[in-house]
């Protein structure tokens, strides 16, 4: 009886937690979201990953009240947010409801290519449907499917030029880099620097890394660790994004000098091909030691690229997506390998002392990592060089870096260009960056712009080209 009375229990709270975990959107949210569909107050952002974590705080600055917040799924590659607008946001009335979507899929050649095409691509499906998971909270948001859509607009880690060729294009077959018609197409303005960093496994001691070492492994002149440091031994593992992405296409341009000089061909990226761990029929990389070369692994997101640096340590699978978009599986093996990666540094706060990858310094050796939440990242005890602090990169002394650019095509107008000029100021503000968590330490505002003082960039781009080199202002 006890038994029965304890099942009848279980089921009963069982049914409450499947019903939590099944809620459905309330009728206050849908009516939100069916009034922006009905009346075409949807925004849709594509591009660059390296914004993903400071989009839902700047979109939600354009909003009054609670949030509703989407994504796709675990991946989050599309999110969300939805509700009331705020009084000085764009030209639709204070209180309309709306829905901006973004995408991080692909990276920022999705903020390009397409935006300036007009080529619907996967986006996001916004609806009453959405709500079958999820709370609709940043940490649990409601579940939705995808359709197809054209972007109102795009952000890439560096300018829409730099999108050149077969190394810096999307898809399995390169897609065609944007003519000069369809550049004119586009006014991209830059919003932010954010400063990129090496990241590199705990297994690679605190050995010296300078600028032409790391060339010429992501190049693939190098590919074992004994012709870096004599210390060091074993195949280099490049965890690295694919051809499209921001964040690989700021990593060419400044360890090959990629496309700013094409007039070489040792200047190019390494890619899969690099290795033969690509099976390009089963779609699957698989990783062995003992090569004797360079392992490149390809990434479709930066999260993608942060787990393979753990995997590469621990062992085990996981799975990320080839160029066109495909499922892709990365098979570790037992782990044990020593990988240096490609990353932007909003990842700061998955560089921990204890962790399996840190980010490094260049011209020494010791790493910079941030063990406590929106705290002030901390160098090794010892640790020489070049590193991506918040200071060092205003001044100059960091170079690694993108210049994030917001990119909107001719055709975006009206009260949709209106939201996403405010989207843009909001953006290129220190005072939100500085509010952001994964941006405070590792970004500032554009030099020239609207803004001077604290958190603003004292060198810049000759002429703002960004092939050009930095100057300082003293």
């Amino acid at each position: 009886m006890k038994l029965n009375k304890i099942s009848a229990l279980c089921a009963l709270t069982c049914a409450v937690l499947s019903g939590q975990a099944m809620a459905a959107m309330s009728t206050a949210e849908q009516t939100i979201v069916n009034d922006a569909n009905t009346n075409g107050r949807v925004v849709y952002i594509s591009g660059a990953s390296a914004v993903k974590s400071g989009f839902s705080a700047i979109v939600a600055s354009m909003f009054t009240g609670t949030t509703i917040r989407f994504a796709e799924g675990p991946s989050t590659n599309y999110i969300a947010v939805a509700g009331k607008l705020a009084s000085n946001a764009g030209t639709w009335a204070a209180g309309s409801n709306a829905i901006v979507i973004y995408r991080v899929k692909g990276g920022s050649a999705f903020g390009v290519d397409p935006v300036a095409r007009n080529t619907a691509i996967e986006s996001l499906a916004v609806t009453s449907a959405c709500g079958a998971t999820g709370t609709g909270t940043s940490a649990s948001p409601y579940i939705c499917a995808t359709d197809t859509r054209s972007p109102d607009a795009g952000v890439s880690d560096v300018a829409p030029a730099l999108f050149h060729g077969t190394y810096n294009t999307e898809g399995e077959t390169a897609a065609p880099a944007l003519n000069g018609a369809e550049l004119a197409l586009l006014t991209s303005t830059p919003i932010y620097g954010l400063a990129f960093g090496l990241p590199v496994t705990k297994n690679v001691g605190l050995i010296n890394l300078n600028k032409a070492t790391i060339s010429a492994i992501m190049t693939g002149n190098v590919g074992t660790w004994d012709a870096v440091d004599s210390t060091q031994s074993g195949d280099i593992l490049v965890c690295r994004r694919v051809p499209g992405s921001g964040t690989q296409a700021v990593s060419n341009m400044y360890y090959g000098n990629y496309p700013c000089d094409t007039g070489s061909a040792n200047n190019v990226p390494a890619d899969r091909a690099a290795t033969g761990a690509w099976d390009p029929v089963a779609r699957k990389f698989t990783v062995t030691p003992g090569t004797g070369g360079l392992v490149v692994i390809e990434n479709s997101s930066s999260g993608e690229v942060r787990t393979c640096l753990d995997k590469a340590v621990t062992g085990g699978s996981y799975g990320t997506f080839d160029r066109d978009g495909n499922a892709v599986t990365v098979d570790m093996g037992a782990g044990g390998h020593k990988a240096i990666g490609v990353l932007s540094m909003d990842s700061l706060s998955s560089s921990k002392t204890t962790g399996n990858w840190q980010f490094r310094s260049l011209d020494g050796a010791g790493t910079i990592t941030q063990d406590v939440a929106n705290a002030a990242p901390v160098l090794s005890a010892g640790a020489t060089g070049r590193f991506p602090t918040l200071a060092s990169y205003m001044d100059g002394t960091w170079d690694m870096q993108g210049w994030i650019s917001f990119n909107v095509p001719a055709r975006t107008t009206g009260n949709k260009a209106a939201l996403l000029t405010t989207f843009a100021n909001k953006a290129q503000d220190p005072a939100i960056l500085a509010g952001i968590s994964a941006l405070k330490y590792v970004s500032a505002a554009i030099p020239g712009g609207s803004y001077s003082g604290a958190q603003v960039l004292r060198s810049t781009y000759v002429n703002g080209n960004q092939c050009a080199p930095l100057n300082r202002d003293y």
